[in-house]
């Protein structure tokens, strides 16, 4: 797959998002949902993405291939980025939801049945990645296609680490060492 990413999240992450393998950033805090919609489906060559995957864990990017002109987006799973996903969708596009958004259920809402008929949208779940998706992000990390970001702590730092979460200061994962 010839793919390139897209970086989508605040702008206090793009150096982070960049440095894991972005080559675009679209910035959260300076536009509305709708520049930010029409910003992927224009990144993805004016059609939308072919699949957004919205996970339950703070990542976004946005994955556009090249010679296809198809793109995936990746969002975190609050029910705003559900609702989001489905006007990135390009015809026959494909939401992936990966994981469940915090807080209390809430539908998803555009999923208007018109708009997914009219689209040829596909809602598709996994709680976890399928054995496929696990060997396909890591011939991306083999690749040099997306990097992974991660840090230690020692146990007796898992409130600071847990404060830091709740506060959106974590970059990348932090791994807990049990010793």
């Amino acid at each position: 797959m010839a793919l390139r990413v897209i970086g989508i999240d605040a702008g206090s992450k793009e150096k982070l998002v960049r440095d894991c393998g972005a080559e675009h950033f679209i910035d959260v805090t300076k536009q509305d949902d709708k520049s930010i919609t029409e910003e992927v489906v224009k990144t993805a060559g004016g059609l939308g993405a072919s699949a957004v995957i919205v996970y339950a864990i703070p990542v976004l990017f946005l994955v556009v291939s090249i010679d296809l002109k198809r793109s995936t987006e990746r969002c975190t799973a609050s029910n705003k980025a559900y609702a989001q996903s489905i006007d990135m969708l390009r015809v026959g596009g494909t939401v992936v939801c990966v994981g469940i958004p915090e807080g209390a259920p809430e539908p998803v809402a555009q999923a208007f049945p018109a708009k997914l008929i009219f689209k040829g949208a596909t809602i598709a779940s996994t709680a976890v990645g399928t054995r496929r998706d696990a060997i396909e992000v890591m011939d991306f990390a083999a690749r040099g296609v997306v990097k992974a970001v991660s840090r230690i702590e020692k146990m007796e730092k898992l409130t600071d680490v847990f404060q830091e979460m709740k506060e959106g200061k974590v970059s990348g994962r932090v791994v807990i060492d049990l010793q």
